[in-house]
């Protein structure tokens, strides 16, 4: 599925419906460029798992951000910063996963072998300075 968005409100209400229609989901692949706008779709996942969209913001230095307050915790993981595999098991994403959480996961392409097959991607291409292609589709990153 291919939509376009031409403003963070409706990339922001897009990522709630897709939450919204099937809140099972656990495990969101984010891909995109530097300012894709990743940080602002995890923001509708966050408020269609009920929290608060206000309280999301990038995870860039902290590497993971925890959510809390809705039907489910929501955890915001952004591997930019990752170097190896070491650093990947240091944050314990299977420990994370177990707690039954949504994980959104930013950079999922350096997941290698941690990667998960029934995560959604979320592809996230700027077309426009306001506008940006987002492809939804089930699979493991490149």
């Amino acid at each position: 599925m291919t939509r376009t968005s031409r403003s963070p409100e409706e990339t922001i209400a897009i990522a709630e419906e897709l939450a919204s229609e099937a809140p099972a989901r656990s495990v969101y692949y984010l891909e995109g460029d530097l300012g894709a706008g990743k940080t602002t779709f995890t923001k509708g996942l966050a408020k269609g798992y009920g929290i608060d969209p206000a309280i999301v913001s990038s995870p860039t230095f902290a590497l993971v951000n925890r959510y809390s307050g809705g039907t489910r915790d929501v955890y915001h993981i952004d591997l930019y910063r990752i170097e190896n595999e070491r650093e990947l098991v240091e944050l314990g994403l299977e420990e994370l996963e177990e707690e039954g959480a949504v994980l959104v996961v930013e950079w999922p392409e350096k997941l290698g072998r941690f990667a998960l097959r029934e995560a959604v991607r979320v592809q996230l291409e700027m077309t426009g300075e306001n506008e940006r292609r987002i492809t939804i589709r089930s699979g493991v990153p490149k």
